[in-house]
């Protein structure tokens, strides 16, 4: 099994209750977790091991999963780190939606055909998602990193496959 095919959708929290129910903090609303059973996961010392996921239910702004071998509340402690999927066990998505981790590494151009650099992260300002692009020209001498919304006025158009994200913004625009 290759690291380098899973991606990090969670993170454990400990232990929930006695029976040995893991609390999971998921990054991305949990659709992902909540649509596989196979889950791998990355201790504190970088070693990665599957989990089979027997149920799961939604607690709060966490989830509460039971997996196979894990029936009491030191051995749900133990299973502390991240928690990462394969990126074919992601569900499908409809019409012009895209998972961050597709977008992430994306080119990023804008209408004029000026790169600004590479979406290196996808972040929220709990009204929209906000693309972080680095990597492009230095604007005024400095490294340039853009903040640009993920709204119709900016985001013009993600083509994943050819790995490119068109935009409305300037270079200036730092």
């Amino acid at each position: 099994m290759n690291p380098d095919e899973l991606l990090t959708v969670g993170r454990t929290n400990g232990a929930y209750g006695v029976r040995g129910s893991i609390r999971v903090v998921p990054f991305e609303g949990g659709e992902v977790l909540a649509n596989t059973k196979r889950w791998f996961l990355t201790n504190v010392r970088g070693v990665t091991t599957e989990l089979a996921v027997k149920s799961l239910r939604v607690h709060g702004n966490a989830l509460l999963a039971e997996v196979e071998g894990c029936d009491s509340k030191e051995k749900a402690d133990a299973l502390r780190g991240r928690i990462s999927v394969r990126r074919e066990d992601f569900p499908e998505l409809e019409g012009d939606e895209h998972w961050a981790a597709d977008v992430i590494g994306c080119r990023v151009v804008n209408r004029e055909g000026v790169e600004l650099g590479r979406v290196t992260d996808i972040g929220s300002n709990t009204v929209q998602d906000i693309f972080k692009v680095e990597g492009g020209p230095k604007v005024g001498g400095r490294d340039a990193v853009y903040l640009i919304p993920d709204v119709e006025d900016y985001i013009l158009d993600i083509d994943v496959e050819a790995g490119i994200v068109t935009v409305d913004w300037q270079p200036e625009w730092v």
